[in-house]
């Protein structure tokens, strides 16, 4: 059994190993991209729609382009601490190229919903997605839908629910289980009342940001944690305390791509291609980039994933990025 295991693990590290041309090539494809683009919440041609789900709504950006040079819409789900500013580097590539729907999950400050009603489960979250793609009636045509983090974990369960259905499903670095510390989400949130929350934000602020040392990522942490609404956070946190998708994916029937190309304190590169090998039709793509250049890499993706049709598969231009999986038969 340790020998298998080792043996395991040795696979998975094989598999996030790259070469050093395939690494350049990466890196030439993301300076590519690189150039100005406005705010894309604050161009006129962006719509802040918002969506009605189960008690209350969630806002959608939706962004349509004067030139595209893709063939199918976007339908972004970004993670649980997700803000318009932390994906500018992502807008920054799909910028007038892609029509992209945009969904701010109901943890986010700017849901609007009843407070005492509202679940914030991920089952629930995995339903608003699916009313977002009904709501735009874009079961009707061929979309890419793509989550990334917590956004990637919200739509796995929705898979798993049955709820979700989508032509093209990817997910990128997708979040197994919370990755806030478990004693506090088991012991300690439950018995304390919002308003001492929002009193002790700040030791919960250092609890999260506690050994995370990339620049990147720690600002990212630390964006999410001064602008959470403290109920929202607690109810979503206090409902997924026992969320695991390890043991729970093999049931999923659809093709998921699974995608990774950084490593942080937050996410476990050598989860990714467990998870994809555990989902019976999971593949797994990686390409290797420093962390700061995570969510353009989540726009090249997309964009090239944007620019073919569903019937295409993965793109060529991406296609010597995906890797053997290894199954446990």
């Amino acid at each position: 059994m340790v020998k298998h295991v080792y043996e395991t693990l040795q696979a998975e590290q094989s598999i996030l190993d790259i070469t050093p041309e395939l690494e350049h090539k990466v890196r030439e494809m993301l300076i590519a991209t690189e150039r100005k683009v406005p705010n894309f919440w604050e161009i006129d041609t962006t719509e802040s729609i918002y969506v009605p789900v189960d008690d209350g709504e969630i806002r959608v950006y939706h962004f349509e382009p004067n030139n595209p040079i893709s063939k199918r819409p976007l339908v972004f789900v970004p993670g649980w601490g997700g803000t318009e500013e932390g994906f500018m580097d992502f807008y920054e590539v799909i910028h007038d190229k892609v029509e992209c729907y945009y969904i701010e999950t109901r943890e986010k400050r700017s849901s609007r919903l009843n407070r005492k009603r509202a679940k914030m489960d991920m089952s629930q979250k995995a339903r608003d997605i699916q009313n977002v793609i009904n709501y735009f009636e874009l079961g009707k045509k061929d979309f890419v839908l793509y989550g990334t983090c917590w956004g990637g974990a919200i739509i796995l369960q929705g898979l798993i629910d049955g709820v979700i259905d989508a032509p093209t499903i990817i997910i990128n670095d997708p979040m197994h289980t919370l990755w806030f510390p478990k004693w506090f989400l088991r012991y300690v949130s439950p018995i304390l009342p919002v308003f001492v929350v929002e009193l002790i934000k700040s030791i919960v602020k250092r609890i999260q940001l506690r050994g995370m040392k990339e620049e990147v990522q720690r600002g990212r942490a630390e964006t999410f944690a001064d602008n959470a609404e403290i109920w929202k956070w607690k109810r979503a946190a206090d409902s997924v305390k026992d969320f695991e998708l390890f043991g729970n994916v093999s049931g999923i029937s659809k093709k998921v791509i699974v995608t990774n190309g950084t490593k942080d304190k937050i996410h476990n590169q050598i989860d990714y291609p467990q998870l994809a090998a555990e989902l019976p039709n999971g593949r797994f793509i990686y390409m290797k980039t420093d962390e700061s250049r995570r969510e353009r890499l989540m726009g090249l993706v997309s964009l090239e994933f944007c620019k073919v049709n569903k019937k295409d598969g993965v793109p060529p231009s991406l296609a010597e990025f995906e890797r053997f999986l290894h199954r446990n038969e």
